[in-house]
Order: structure tokens, then C-alpha cells, then sequence
């Protein structure tokens, strides 16, 4: 997840949780007879709160609360559902002075294939995503509960220094995730 989206929903959810807690404390104090939340709500003058919904400035406030509070959310929608997809990466060749854009999926597709064809693997799924502003190649490996993870470590390891090496040093990172699969029972 981008570093943006991280800031913006922990924002969000922090102004939310602190608002729902200073209503609850308020509530609890009211409930519990504290004298400072008794006090605050006899100061309220209870006819002209009972009067504000036919106050003019009434509809239009709520209906900019509706606008605000529909735009923050599709706001949220857009930037926790966008996609991650990387774009090209440029390689500088200071012999010929040429760029060479490399799309990243392909790479990771091949990084995949690579630890697919180690023993014990069942299925391994490469992608290009964006990961906190760092283009990195993430691959997902399935792998039998029996797999020896120290051995399968070390060949993720040399191939992604092999798939860094050919990006000639771009600034790529590279993520193996491993599931091991639960064991088949005997008597499926």
C-alpha cells in the first residue's frame, strides 16, 4: 500500500476514534452523574435545540455535510482501491547513451516461473505492484508443508539478486511471499 493511503486512513480513522471517544466519555460522565457533564447539559437551552431543524440554515448544512461527507468517501474509495501497477522502469546505458524501458511484469512472471520449477513448490504467481513509492517485483508461492523453507530461502534469495542484476541496478525491489499448504488428508 502506498505511503499516502497509509497516512490517509490512519488520518481518518484516528479523527474517527477520537471523536467516538470523547462522545462516549461524555456519555459515560452523564450517565455516571459527574457533575461537569450534568452541568454542561443543563447549559443547554432546550427549546431553541429542539427548534434548529426548522431553522433556515438547517437543510442546506445538512446537505453539505452529505456533500462532504460523500466526497471524503469516494476519496478513500479511489485511493484504497487504485491499482499498484508499476510503470516502466528506464535503464541507463552510459556506453551508448541509450534508455531501455523494462516493464516489470515480465520480470516477475519469470522470477515466478524460477521458483515454480524448485522441489516442493506447487504454484508460484509473479506481479509488478507499488509498494510504499518502490517498484517491486512480489511473487506468491504455494509450497507443500514439507518444503525445506531454509533451502527454498536461499534460492529466492539468488534469484532475486540474479533478477536485480539484470535491471542493472534500478531501484526494484523484490518480495517472496511463502504459503505452505495445509497437508492433504488420507482420506480425500
Amino acid at each position: 500500500m502506498k505511503l499516502r493511503t497509509v497516512l490517509a486512513n490512519r488520518f481518518f480513522a484516528l479523527v474517527t476514534g477520537f471523536a467516538l471517544l470523547g462522545i462516549g466519555a461524555f456519555a459515560l460522565a452523564w450517565l455516571w452523574e459527574v457533575p461537569l457533564a450534568r452541568d454542561r447539559l443543563s447549559q443547554l437551552d432546550r427549546p431553541r435545540v429542539i427548534d434548529v431543524p426548522d431553522q433556515d440554515w438547517w437543510t442546506p448544512a445538512l446537505w453539505t455535510v452529505f456533500a462532504v461527507g460523500a466526497a471524503i468517501g469516494i476519496v478513500l474509495l479511489v485511493v484504497n482501491l487504485s491499482r499498484r501497477r508499476t510503470s516502466t522502469v528506464q535503464l541507463f546505458d552510459e556506453v551508448t547513451d541509450a534508455t531501455l524501458g523494462v516493464e516489470l511484469g515480465p520480470v516477475a512472471e519469470g522470477v515466478a516461473r524460477e521458483l515454480a520449477g524448485l522441489p516442493g513448490v506447487r504454484s508460484a504467481r509473479g506481479r509488478a505492484v507499488v509498494e510504499r513509492h518502490l517498484p517491486t517485483l512480489s511473487v506468491v508461492v504455494h509450497a507443500e508443508p514439507g518444503i525445506d523453507v531454509a533451502e527454498f530461502t536461499a534460492h529466492a534469495e539468488d534469484t532475486a539478486e540474479r533478477a536485480a542484476c539484470a535491471l542493472g541496478g534500478a531501484r526494484v525491489a523484490t518480495q517472496v511471499l511463502l504459503h505452505l499448504d495445509p497437508p492433504h488428508s488420507e482420506h480425500d
